[in-house]
């Protein structure tokens, strides 16, 4: 597929021109962001004021990026490796919370993967990659241009509230002298030394 096409909304335009394709992941992060706006009314936060919980590390976490403007680097992406495509985004200034659980209802979705297994084992058609590339767009049309909760579970839940990102201070470690925040150094035979450190000692 091509970056940029008119035929999608400016919104996931940007989505695509930061991740760098056009791709199910990225609308699947789209829906979950409209799913969840929906009920909370979100906008692009500046600094905290919005926190996205991802339980996945897939192509959808970018359109969470692009559309709220939650990154690790402000400290209101929380990511947790539970590999599942749930989202949750909490309003700080109104301190309600959505949960949006993707249900893996888009239409074609077995078929596409079905096909996409005979291509990464180099048994496909020419005929099988045209319909495959023809599902993956149907797909990701699907997932832009309709209601979200068509293929999201969409419900309001009570979580702890998000601590804010705080500055913390870093020390050498005492074994290969780089700098590492203090909360992550781990005491070991007398000495505060990084987690590479330690996965070193533990494996000799």
């Amino acid at each position: 597929m091509k970056n940029r096409t008119d035929k999608y909304p400016p919104d996931f335009q940007r989505c695509v021109d930061f991740h760098g394709h056009v791709c199910p992941g990225l609308a699947i992060g789209y829906a979950a962001v409209k799913a969840g706006s929906r009920v909370l009314n979100l906008s692009a936060s500046g600094d905290e004021e919005v926190v996205a919980i991802v339980e996945n590390d897939s192509c959808a976490v970018d359109a969470v990026q692009v559309l709220l403007g939650c990154t690790f680097g402000k400290g209101n992406l929380v990511f947790r490796d539970w590999g599942k495509q749930i989202f949750t985004f909490f309003d700080r200034a109104t301190g309600r919370a959505v949960r949006a659980s993707f249900t893996g209802a888009v239409p074609g979705r077995d078929e596409r993967h079905a096909i996409k297994q005979r291509i990464d084992a180099g048994e496909a058609t020419d005929q099988e990659k045209r319909r495959f590339d023809e599902l993956r767009e149907q797909s990701v049309t699907a997932l832009v241009d309709s209601d979200p909760r068509t293929f999201f579970d969409v419900r309001e839940v009570k979580i702890q509230v998000p601590p804010l990102a705080r500055i913390v201070t870093a020390s050498p470690c005492d074994r290969c002298d780089e700098l590492t925040m203090d909360s992550r150094l781990v005491p070991t035979g007398g000495q505060l030394i990084c987690h590479g450190c330690a996965s070193k000692t533990d494996t000799e």
